[in-house]
Parts: structure tokens; sequence; C-alpha cells
């Protein structure tokens, strides 16, 4: 009998028909009982009808599959995979309902998730036919459908009675031509995966620690060393009655956020836990959706009330502002020693400090001066390259001047933080003397791009394209696993592209620059302001059947309501508020009745920042909508508009082909 497996039982097919159902049943035995405790005698009569079921089924097949696995561990936190069945070079992922006579939406969408999961994060299934299949092996014939046809190497759920599963093999079967797997390669095959933020919020305020989310590989093992590190300087900062300030760099989606989620909730840069932490973002909607994610999560799991679990929630994550006006008085010292501040290059400057506080002071000054009331101080910054899109946004150059007014604050900064790389304003950019000097550390830099999990170097396509360098746009594209993204001019296909992968828990959703005024006239809706955040946790929280759900494509986000936020396929709908003209980009403003330049180097920086931002929105993929746009309204003209798709289509983007 095989032994040593990942599955709970794993063995090629042939192995698995001669085997008898009792010493499969003792080998998922042992291992629910070593790895788990509780009543297992309900699992066990289940476990023996499906091996029952499999068993006639494969012995009914025309080929022997090349392998049989049982109770496949995905996530850590106790999510298995009923039955994987290998069959001629494609994956059947088998959900069992025993007993049940109809097939719910819940284990529709649980079935579908576990294909996707496979073909995203498992290193074995990559590029490989996945066929999700959910037995319900006592409902009716007529509920019964397969399906062959692929979306993205994944078929629809097919569904299927006890009878139905033997034909639903045979089919998958018939059309399988690949190369045989080998099964204990893919047994063993490393599961990496990538939960979105909302998910990786809840998992983590429930305790879990990110190896426990999944995560096992370079990205994970890099998250872990930045925070360790960052938990090492602020336990010599509490040793020594000091007060540092630690920058952390990356790309978008690198796992910043992940990060400072992780060293809040799971106090790595404090072990007193007696000693509150905080997130803080100036980025309302992202703490909005978050706390409300985490709120849900707190009442259902806890059992607490609405109010303690909304408490608890803001408790943990708190907006800015919000912290700056309750600790701008002298007196008012905070509880916190921890602080971590995300997204600080968009701190605002003195002038936006008098119009929010009456306090001529940058945000970094502020910080700097409340934090520093305290014995002992950890301001950890979370610091991402072109993301600033609002006026007053003084970049990282703020917290240089800040440092330079605090010398008793010591900066440690990631090498990425140096005059002249990656596009960020250094630290030490216009310093005339040594009296700031920080400590350089290698391990403060996030490099892993988590977000664009099957394109890593999708960021760095981004950048080459709003450089208006699309050859270089074109080489990167060249080089990506699947175009960057697709082109479509039509809008009601863009939408069909992504209902055919809302699939699962699948998120999918519209976005459009808030500069892009005129696609009202192409029937896109305007998003919703930053101060409607109810609408923004509903887009991102809602289900499926909810019309305030992303998932129902009605009504776009812009930039200033979806960064930090995600979705894994989007739908961006290129306005002309950014046009492409002599070779660049143009970022343009509208002053009605008419488009006017942006003059202001600033401006048109935060115009190409918010597509920098729209662009980077999506998990899996993006289709872009450009307009076709009407020859007789000059507000959006045909030839403009023709001119950007070619922009894009040149940087390596595709059509959007006709079918799925």
């Amino acid at each position: 009998m095989p032994s040593n497996t990942r599955s709970f039982f794993a063995s090629s097919g042939a192995e698995f028909l001669r085997s008898t159902p009792h010493s499969i049943l003792g080998s998922l035995s042992l291992r629910v009982g070593l790895e788990h405790s509780g009543e297992e005698a309900q699992q066990i009569k289940a476990w023996q009808r499906q091996i029952d079921l499999l068993q006639e089924a494969i012995s009914e097949m025309p080929v022997v599959p090349e392998g049989v696995l049982l109770e496949l561990p995905l996530f850590r936190l106790e999510r298995r995979i009923d039955a994987i069945v290998l069959i001629s070079g494609s994956i059947v992922c088998l959900e069992f309902k025993i007993g049940a006579r109809s097939f719910g939406s819940t284990e529709i969408a649980q079935t579908m998730d576990y294909a996707l999961c496979l073909r995203d994060f498992h290193s074995g299934s990559g590029g490989l036919p996945i066929f999700p299949v959910l037995c319900a092996d006592e409902a009716p014939e007529r509920l019964c459908r397969i399906s062959m046809d692929l979306t993205d190497q994944v078929s629809s759920c097919n569904l299927v009675n006890g009878k139905y599963l033997t034909i639903a093999l045979k089919a998958i079967a018939a059309q399988a031509d690949a190369p045989a797997l080998d099964w204990q390669k893919f047994d063993s095959a490393t599961y990496n995966p990538t939960p979105n933020i909302v998910a990786t919020a809840r998992a983590l305020y429930a305790g879990h620690s990110v190896e426990e989310i999944g995560r096992a590989d370079a990205s994970a093992e890099a998250i872990r060393q930045t925070a360790d590190k960052l938990r090492a300087l602020a336990a010599d900062a509490k040793l020594n009655r000091r007060k540092v300030v630690c920058f952390v760099t990356g790309e978008p989606g690198s796992g910043k956020t992940l990060l400072g989620l992780d060293l809040v909730f799971s106090k790595k840069v404090d072990s007193e836990p007696d000693e509150p932490a905080a997130l803080l973002s100036g980025n309302r909607p992202l703490v909005r959706v978050l706390q409300a994610a985490i709120a849900e999560d707190a009442k259902e799991r806890l059992g607490v009330t609405a109010v303690e679990a909304k408490r608890q929630a803001q408790q943990a994550l708190q907006t800015l502002l919000g912290y700056l006006k309750d600790h701008s008085e002298d007196a008012s010292d905070p509880p916190e020693h921890v602080i971590v501040f995300d997204e600080a290059q968009r701190a605002w400057d003195a002038d936006t400090g008098l119009k929010l506080l009456g306090r001529r002071k940058s945000e970094p000054e502020l910080f700097l001066e409340i934090m520093g009331r305290l014995d002992w101080a950890c301001l950890v910054c979370l610091v991402g390259p072109c993301q600033e899109i609002n006026r007053g946004e003084g970049g990282l150059a703020l917290w240089g001047e800040a440092l330079r007014h605090h010398p008793e604050w010591d900066a440690h900064i990631s090498e990425t933080m140096l005059r002249g790389s990656a596009g960020l304003i250094g630290l030490l950019d216009g310093q005339s003397d040594d009296e700031l000097i920080p400590e350089v550390h290698a391990d403060l830099h996030l490099r892993s791009n988590l977000r664009a999990h099957r394109n890593p170097d999708h960021g760095r396509w981004v950048s080459a394209l709003l450089s208006s360098d699309l050859r270089k746009a074109s080489e990167i594209a060249r080089s990506l696993d699947g175009p960057p993204a697709f082109v479509t001019r039509n809008l009601d296909d863009g939408k069909r592209w992504l209902r055919s992968r809302c699939r699962g828990n699948h998120r999918i959703g519209l976005l459009a620059s808030s500069g892009a005024v005129r696609l009202v006239a192409e029937g896109v809706p305007p998003s919703p302001m930053s101060n409607e955040l109810d609408r923004v946790v509903h887009w991102f929280l809602r289900p499926s059947d909810d019309f305030r759900s992303s998932n129902s494509l009605e009504v776009p986000l812009s930039e200033f309501v979806s960064q930090g936020l995600e979705i894994d396929y989007a739908c961006l709908c290129w306005g002309n508020d950014l046009v492409w003209r002599d070779d660049n980009w143009h970022p343009r403003k509208m002053r009605a009745p008419r488009w006017t330049n942006i003059a202001s180097h600033e401006a048109s920086q935060h115009r190409i920042n918010a597509y920098r931002v729209l662009l980077t929105r999506a998990r899996i993929g993006t289709v872009i909508f450009v307009p076709i746009g009407a020859a007789d309204d000059p507000t959006r003209t045909t030839q403009e508009f023709d001119r950007i798709c070619s922009a894009l289509l040149d940087s390596g983007c595709r059509t959007l082909p006709d079918s799925n």
C-alpha cells in the first residue's frame, strides 16, 4: 500500500482497483486520526460510499487512470479535495456530497474553487485540462449535466449522481489525449496559494499565519524574512528605548499590505500581547472594506455581537486621519508602540495638514511628533512606487525632511529607497549634509508579485506601457505566459468575457478612471465617490446575486476607491483622459465642454498613476475596453480612441477573441 503521500491516500489507478475498500479506509482513517481530532464516524461512512462509487466507475472505463488521490490538502486550514483522478493527462477534481439529492450553489462554487486553485497555484496542474465534478449520489438524473468545454483550461462544473459519475469519467477519458501524468509527482507537487487581500485579512485576524494560509515558496519566505527583520529592529528599539522608522518597499501586488496585516495581527513586531498594534491607512475604502470583512468573520466565528465585532475590527485597522485627530493634542499619547503605515509614499504635505488639521505640518512630521512622545516606538512604513494620485501627496521626500527635524529617530530603509532607484524619490534626495544617515537593509524590499500570480512580471509591463516605451512593453509581454491584457471595442463582449470567468468565488468587475468623464456616453456610469464607502464595501463583499456586487458589472470603481484592493478579473474602461499622441501618453482634464491639456507635471503624473493603479487591480486577467467613439463628438473622437487601441496592441495586448 502506498505510504508517505501528501494526499491521505494516493496510488496508481490499477493499484486503486486492486485495493480493498477496507484497506483504503484504513489509510484514510490513520491520516485523519493523526492530523485531526473529533468524531470521524460519519466521515468514514461517507468515505466508504465514495470508494465504492469510484471503484465501480473506474472499473467500467476503457482506460485505467494514471492515478487516484483521496483527500488532497489545499490550504493548511483544513481544506481538502475529496478525490483527484488523473486520466490521460487530464485532471478530474471530485467533490462528493453523499446522501444529497440536489446540487447546492455553495457546493458548486466550492468544487469550482478547488479546480481553479489547482490551475492557479498547484505546480503539477499548470496548463492541464481540469474537470470539476460534483457528485450528489442520490440526485435525480434530470439534474445531472456534463460539460467538456474548457475556459482557461477549466470546464464548467459537472453535476453527476452515482450512475452519471461513470458517464462523466468515460466522457473525459474519451476526449483526453495528453501524455500520461505521474501520480507520485502530482501528489508531491508544491501548492502555493495567494489568497486575495480580503481572505488574507480574515485568516490573519483569525490567528493564522502566512504559512498556515498556504504559501511555502520564496515569496512567503521573503515576507517572513522581512517580518523577522522588523521584529528584530522593534525589539532593539524596545530594549534600548529608541524610536525607529522602517521603510519597506515593493511593487504593486508584492505583499506589502499582507505583511502589514501579518505584523499587526500576529504580533510579529512585538511579543507582548497586551500592547496593541495597528495598521493605519489613508485609503479609507481599503480600511472600510477590510473592517467590514473582519467584523463579518468575527461575528460568525466568535459569536460576538455586530457592535463588538465592529469594535474589534476598528481597533486593528484605522484611518490615518482619525489617528492624527485623536492624538493631535500634546497630552494625548497613542496606546500603540507599533504602527504600520500603509502607502507611506502618499503622505500629504504641510499645506494639506493645515487644511485637514489646522496645523501647517506634513503627515510624516505629525507622526514622528505624536509617536515621539512614547518612551519607545516602531513605525513601519509600507512604500510602493508611482501610486500618488492626489494633490498634496509629497512622496518620500517629506519623510526625509521630517527625519532631519527629528534626529531622535533612527531610519532603516531598503536599497530601493536610495536615490534614483526604481523611480522612487529617495530619502537622501536634496540632502545637503550628513545629518540623516539611514541604515540600509536588503530584507526591507519585497520583490515578488503575489497579486498577478499568473504573470508575475505584469507590473514591469505596466511600467513600460505608461512610460510610453511600447517596444519595451512588447518585449516584456512576449516573455509572459499569456497576454498582459486583451483589448475589445465592444463593452458587451468584455462583460461576456468576464462573466464566463465568474466561477467559484472568483470576483469580476468594471474599472474606470475618475477623469474619464465622457465614458458615460458609452454606457459606463461614474464610480462611487470616496465618501460613498458603503457602496464600495458592497461592491467588494456582496455575493453575485446582489446587484450591488462587482459581479453584476453595473458600476465601475475608480482609482480612488479601488487602490490597495483587488479582484480576479477586471474590465478597464479606458477613457480619453489619457490619449496617445506623438508616441507618448498625454493626460488631459475635462473643462466642460472640452478637454484641456494638463500643464502641471505633478497633475500629469497623477493621471498616469491612476491608470497604473487600475491596470494592477486584477489578480488573473484584464480586458481593456476602448470605445469606438463618435465622429461628430469632439469630446470622444474615433481617431483618438483608435490611436489608444493601436498603442495598447503595439505594447503586447491582444484583441479579445470572439470565443471564450
